[in-house]
């Protein structure tokens, strides 16, 4: 089976990293993406934001999954920039807050990657080259 998932740093800082999900991305890529977003804030002791981008069309987060991911979320986890969510993903991060769930804490939504990383940029102070 073909991953259907990307991360990596999005910043020569290590400040940001950008997890991508293409269309038809399952619940093993979700696994397998807080897995490896896991280890790669563990590398580095500052705080580190998250740009995640997927399709409108990808399966919505289940209970089960959210509950996976919060306990995924390293303690130096920040902001969580959600590029693309829907109106059922709005519905999943109250469901998550209710739970106080880590995994959607600090999650905000936004329409572009750049918008994202305005963001960060303007309210946060990341550097980008």
């Amino acid at each position: 089976m073909t991953e259907k998932h990307h991360i990596e740093w999005d910043n020569l800082d290590k400040t940001v990293v950008l997890q991508t999900y293409e269309k038809g991305a399952g619940k093993a890529d979700i696994y397998q993406m807080a897995d490896k977003s896991a280890e790669m804030l563990n590398e580095v002791d500052h705080t580190v934001h998250l740009i995640i981008i997927e399709p409108v069309s990808r399966s919505v987060v289940s209970p089960t999954e959210l509950k996976y991911l919060d306990k995924k979320v390293p303690p130096n986890q920040g902001m969580v920039m959600l590029v693309g969510g829907d109106k059922f993903s709005e519905i999943v991060k109250t469901i998550g807050d209710n739970l106080k769930n880590k995994a959607v804490a600090n999650l905000r939504f936004v329409q572009t990657p750049e918008e994202a990383r305005q963001y960060l940029v303007d309210e946060l102070g990341v550097a980008y080259p």
